[in-house]
């Protein structure tokens, strides 16, 4: 059995979003950004649902000065066509199409919060599957 499939997506919620922020920032001070990604999906049927969490820390030093919780979820419907294995699709190229509108809430929410706009980097979602994968079989 062939296990390549095509995918179209559904539809996209935002299931989680929160904010925090000290009430004073020096924004002259160079804040460093620590990013957490958790990606969790789900086969149902035909569709695959896939999680996609962001958390964001911004710091100064050690210092906290605010922080981003984000959370998405993405249904997609699941095809015949012979272009991708599941596995693949729910690990890089899912979690791919949904990351921009995180990124787009996180730099909405840090202008409306009266930051500099907070603009997440690009991702590289397939070295992050292999990284985490790596990280797998050590543990």
């Amino acid at each position: 059995m062939n296990e390549n499939k095509t995918y179209k997506l559904k539809s996209l919620s935002l299931i989680e979003s929160n904010f925090s922020r000290e009430a004073e920032i020096e924004f002259a001070t160079e804040i460093s950004n620590d990013i957490d990604i958790d990606i969790q999906h789900t086969l149902i049927l035909d569709d695959v649902i896939i999680s996609l969490k962001v958390d964001l820390n911004g710091k100064f030093k050690r210092k906290k000065l605010f922080r981003f919780t984000t959370k998405y979820v993405g249904v997609f419907e699941i095809g015949n066509e012979d272009i991708l294995p599941v596995e693949k699709f729910v690990e890089a190229n899912g979690p791919a199409i949904m990351y921009p509108f995180i990124r787009e809430h996180i730099a909405t929410t840090s202008l409306k919060a009266g930051l500099q706009p907070v603009l997440l980097p690009p991702v590289n979602f397939i070295k992050l599957s292999m990284d985490n994968k790596a990280k797998k079989q050590i543990t």
